[in-house]
């Protein structure tokens, strides 16, 4: 029965964790989570042509949103067909997607005990390392694509209880998802579970919540292919940042260009400070270099940090690696050295697999 189902659409409603679990109000893991409203909620499988849609509406209910988010106006489309991941817009238009974006997609419509399932059982798909654990099961799968991933199959029910993964986070490293799967209940002769609780290994934060209000199997589905010119597109290549500085006072300097993430660089008798190295690993590195041009001779060795949330800790792991000190209110210094000590395997950045001390002031 799982070998022969063709289509699977989910149907229903969920929460998502806001700035992946980095913007919750306090530096303390009890703090309280902000979340993003998904009233409402489709996925759309293709298992016999390997093609994936994902449709969601979401609500932000804080007030320095987008208006579409704050009203619940913004809707995405994602989706996948083969190694080909493509969005389409609120006019109807069809763009590819980076190579990582179908390499996520392709875990997003893994972590379902279907779809895994029939991966696990593909004649190139490598199952290994049975084991217990506790009320468990579990094994290793490497599907034919190379993507790794562990299931989890409750011992009395042998039911699917989770699936695992590891991928790579700009603030946090190698990020562990873990995937709960609960109220399973029969659909054309299949158990199909009504409940996705996505946990990561940070701090055990739920990034994501489904309710599922309909699971149908086989029925009509519109088509999931790729439109031509998209499969023909290339996909498009990580760019390297631009910065631009503009003088506003003697020894100071706004540093812009990084989608309105902006930061600030003093000039001090031997060294160059910076104000925030926020967004992403790549956009810190290029403040640092922008900065030491600016200034020659000069070398930025601290960075003021206003607060602790993850689109103003984006730079920090390569800030770490660089030797930077850190400057900051003291209740962000037990977060920060949690980033510092997070190491990377996964697609590697600039700590890696080797935890660097964290210098703070």
């Amino acid at each position: 029965k799982i070998l022969a189902i063709k289509t699977i659409r989910i149907e229903g409603y969920g929460q998502i964790a806001y700035q992946n679990g980095g913007g919750n109000i306090s530096t303390s893991p009890d703090a309280p989570q902000k979340w993003v409203d998904v009233p409402e909620y489709e996925k759309i499988i293709d298992l016999e042509h390997r093609r994936m849609r994902v449709r969601q509406r979401q609500h932000n209910h804080f007030v320095f949103a987008s208006i579409d988010g704050y009203l619940g106006r913004n809707v995405t489309v994602a989706a996948l067909d083969g190694d080909v991941a493509y969005n389409v817009g609120a006019d109807g238009r069809a763009v590819r997607s980076a190579a990582n974006a179908a390499a996520a997609r392709r875990i997003e419509m893994l972590a379902h005990p279907v779809t895994l399932v029939r991966a696990a059982l593909e004649q190139r798909a490598r199952v290994s390392n049975l084991r217990s654990e506790a009320a468990l099961d579990l094994v290793d799968v490497v599907t034919a694509e190379g993507d790794k991933l562990t299931l989890a199959v409750d011992r009395a029910s042998r039911l699917p209880a989770w699936i695992t993964w590891t991928a790579r986070n700009e603030n946090l490293g190698d990020l562990t998802f873990r995937i709960h799967f609960t109220a399973y209940l029969p659909v054309k002769g299949v158990m199909l579970p009504n409940g996705f609780n996505t946990v990561i290994d940070f701090r055990n934060i739920s990034q994501n919540k489904l309710y599922v209000d309909a699971n149908t199997v086989d029925v009509e589905i519109p088509d999931l292919a790729a439109p031509a010119q998209v499969r023909a597109a290339t996909p498009p290549a990580p760019t390297t940042p631009m910065v631009e500085a503009s003088s506003v006072a003697k020894g100071t300097w706004l540093l812009t260009g990084g989608g309105g993430a902006n930061s600030v660089l003093f000039e001090f008798a031997d060294h160059l400070t910076l104000f925030e190295l926020p967004t992403s690993q790549a956009w810190a590195r290029a403040l640092i270099e922008k900065a030491q041009s600016v200034v020659p001779g000069k070398r930025v060795t601290e960075v003021i940090v206003s607060h602790h949330h993850f689109d103003h800790t984006g730079g920090l792991r390569y800030a770490i690696a660089s030797g930077l000190t850190f400057i900051a209110l003291k209740g962000n210094e037990a977060f920060f050295r949690e980033i510092a000590g997070r190491k990377s395997t996964v697609d590697p950045d600039a700590i890696g697999s080797t935890p660097r001390p964290l210098k703070f002031k």
